[in-house]
């Protein structure tokens, strides 16, 4: 992205003499002058440049909020709707293939976009709303934010895009066959309807701070629409797209140069320059608002299609003036290069500071990472700068602080230390979040109540991670956001505890996030896990039994119990609840499934009768599933059919031939028959594969 396509950089081209044109501008309803001060000689009143458009465009951006408050409530009643019409609903695409309401608008939105322009921006983003009524309410109490101006910063919300889109794509394609061989690739699915409506959005907690922040902070430190400038990752393809658009902003021999469309202009774009010198408006920032068409006193502005912005040429390049090059020394940026790499350092270590355990949602940290920007700039400003402003406070003046720079200061100060206290709580979670994941070891050995032990390694890890979350825990106390996190930290930490053997304070650390958070699935299993690793077997099946039997719904939980019962050789148990649950879930293909297993397992042929009759109905849906396969397989060796069995296990391992349960599975039927010769090669391939798979 060239530099002079930029949003807030009009291409400018210079006169004869090297010199740049401009006229002073009217401070009308929308703002500054381009360089944050009003002129104190334009007259304000009725004569005052004014915008028609702004009511209309706050009554549209006002139906799209009731919209979206009536598919909330509509959700709340019915229990079942639409999936959120949500750009960053994508994500689910990007990382699973899943194809949703919020892929298709988004994707939609971007079409639009490359036709249109940047319209949907300034007409349905309910952000946008925000930050303008924020705006809006600063105005009336005199307060007009200056734009803060700067080069990498632009850069922010294309890098956030890529991030939030496109990285989740490259890493599965080209990194994750790597170092995850189990992230494999299921292809593109269709979800349009969801029952769980507010699974990816924040709760109040989180919502709240977030308008605060993204919505007024973010317009009183970087200006009007400082969000969507510096810190929307939309913005990062919406911007570069609109350079594409032969809609534009276009202007007739009538413009008079009156400045009207910029002094209305509340995306701090230099209407009345562009206009001049490119005969259209060609700056990113646009977000075809219309404003200063509204308020063009000579009704010189249009929208109009036409040459793209990134074919404009300057009206004077034609003649022989100044190419768009000539223009960079008139423009105008709060920072010199080194300030420049310090800041934009500022703004991706306060993006990843607050990402983490004590996380907040991709966008709101997009928005604490700005702000944290220019609160770095006003401590910087404070130190290195003979004079500092901020809106109507003098900071600084002739080298000293004033008594508001030195509140302005500390506040600034102190919220940079607050980010880099919970950034340093993040490391040190992460750190331990990193010694959990490492601990290897099969559950069967940690839970499987025979006093197995793991390796002496991995107990080490353990340890060191168990070390690493007990010491975030007491930083976060420090900063009394420990609740927050604490039941997260304690369910892993049971886990170590558990490596290490010391299952009391494992069993303690789960009872005490079930006192403070109230049972879950994952919590039941846990402990259930827990006690039966303690050598009370019982105990943990009496436990899972009871919770599973409050809630039959909890499916993983299920799972669970019945291979409890199987390990310990309860086989009338164990089929008594997988029967229940599918009773109560007639249509899970999960239930189906574990029940035909079990059944064609059996050496009750009405059972092996049954499990066949439920592997029909599977395969009626599912007819190339190798593991479906393998299934019938067992039930026809169980019935003597080894015939039909053979056929089953080879019509499978043409479908899957590098699975080795597969040849393991036709290598052992065919050694139960005395076929040793041609099992043999067939065991051979199934160890290779299997060793494989365990290197994976």
């Amino acid at each position: 992205m060239p530099e002079s396509h930029q949003s807030c950089t009009p291409r400018v081209p210079a006169t004869s003499s090297g010199t740049a044109l401009s006229l002073p501008i009217l401070a009308g309803s929308g703002g500054s002058t381009g360089h944050g001060h009003e002129d104190p000689h334009v007259p304000k009143g009725p004569g005052a440049p004014h915008s028609r458009m702004g009511w209309r465009r706050a009554v549209v951006l006002a139906v799209i909020q009731l919209l979206m408050i009536v598919h909330v409530v509509q959700w709340l009643w019915s229990g079942t709707t639409i999936s959120p019409i949500e750009p960053s609903e994508a994500m689910e695409t990007a990382k699973y293939g899943v194809i949703n309401v919020g892929t298709i608008f988004f994707a939609l939105a971007l079409l639009s976009t490359a036709i249109l322009g940047r319209w949907f921006c300034g007409w349905g983003c309910h952000v946008v709303m925000l930050q303008d009524f924020c705006g809006y309410l600063m105005r009336r109490i005199g307060i007009r934010p200056r734009l803060f101006r700067s080069r990498l910063l632009l850069w922010l919300p294309l890098c956030l895009a890529v991030y939030m889109f496109l990285w989740p794509v490259v890493y599965r394609v080209a990194i994750a066959p790597y170092t995850r061989p189990e992230l494999q690739w299921s292809g593109f699915s269709l979800h349009l309807t969801t029952t769980d409506f507010w699974a990816t959005f924040p709760g109040l907690l989180m919502a709240v701070p977030f308008l605060l922040v993204c919505g007024f902070l973010t317009v009183y430190l970087l200006g009007a629409k400082g969000y969507c400038t510096y810190g929307c990752p939309y913005g990062g393809f919406f911007a570069p797209l609109d350079e594409v658009s032969p809609v534009r902003i276009r202007v007739t021999d009538a413009c008079t140069q009156c400045g009207h469309c910029t002094a209305v202009c509340t995306s701090n774009v230099r209407v009345h320059e562009e206009v001049r010198d490119f005969r259209m408006v060609v700056d990113q920032g646009c977000m075809k608002c219309l404003d200063c068409v509204s308020a063009c006193p000579e009704q010189a502005l249009h929208v109009g299609w036409g040459t793209p912005a990134f074919l404009a040429k300057p009206v004077g390049a034609a003649a022989g003036g100044a190419k768009p090059e000539a223009s960079a020394a008139t423009r105008r940026w709060d920072l010199t290069w080194n300030e420049e790499i310090a800041l934009a350092l500022v703004a991706v270590g306060g993006f990843f500071a607050v990402r983490g355990e004590l996380g907040v949602p991709l966008l709101f940290a997009s928005g604490i990472a700005i702000c944290a920007v220019a609160m770095a700039w006003l401590v910087w400003q404070l130190v290195a700068r003979r004079d500092a402003r901020l809106h109507r406070w003098q900071l600084k003046r002739a080298g000293r602080v004033t008594g508001a720079g030195a509140a302005v200061g500390i506040v600034s100060l102190a919220c940079l230390g607050g980010v880099g206290a919970i950034g340093a709580v993040n490391a040190q979670f992460a750190l331990a979040s990193f010694d959990h994941e490492r601990a290897l070891v099969a559950p069967q050995v940690v839970f499987g109540g025979a006093g197995t032990k793991a390796a002496d390694e991995t107990q080490a890890r353990a340890r060191r991670g168990l070390a690493r979350f007990e010491r975030a825990l007491a930083w976060a106390d420090a900063l009394g956001v420990g609740g927050f996190v604490r039941s997260s930290a304690e369910v892993r930490m049971a886990w170590l505890d558990s490596v290490v053997g010391d299952y009391a304070s494992a069993d303690g650390r789960l009872r005490a996030c079930i006192a403070r958070e109230g049972m879950s699935e994952g919590l039941a299993i846990s402990l259930a896990r827990v006690l039966r690793g303690s050598g009370d077997r019982g105990g943990g099946v009496a436990l899972a039994r009871a919770e599973w039997e409050r809630h039959p719904e909890w499916t993983s939980l299920r799972e669970e119990l019945i291979n409890f019962l199987v390990i310990d050789d309860q086989f009338d148990d164990a089929y008594e609840v997988a029967r229940k649950g599918l009773e109560f879930s007639p249509d899970d293909p999960v239930a189906q499934r574990r029940l035909a297993a079990m059944l064609v397992e059996s050496v009750r042929s009405n059972f092996v009768q049954e499990g066949l009759s439920i592997l029909d109905k599977l395969e009626a849906k599912d007819p190339e599933n190798p593991l479906l396969m393998l299934a019938r397989s067992i039930g026809l060796q169980r019935l003597q059919r080894f015939d039909d069995a053979e056929r089953v296990l080879r019509r499978a391992i043409e479908l899957s031939p590098d699975d080795w349960r597969l040849h393991q599975a036709l290598g052992d039927m065919l050694m139960s028959i005395d076929r040793q010769k041609e099992a043999g090669p067939i065991m051979r391939k199934a160890g290779e594969l299997r060793v494989k798979s365990m290197k994976k």
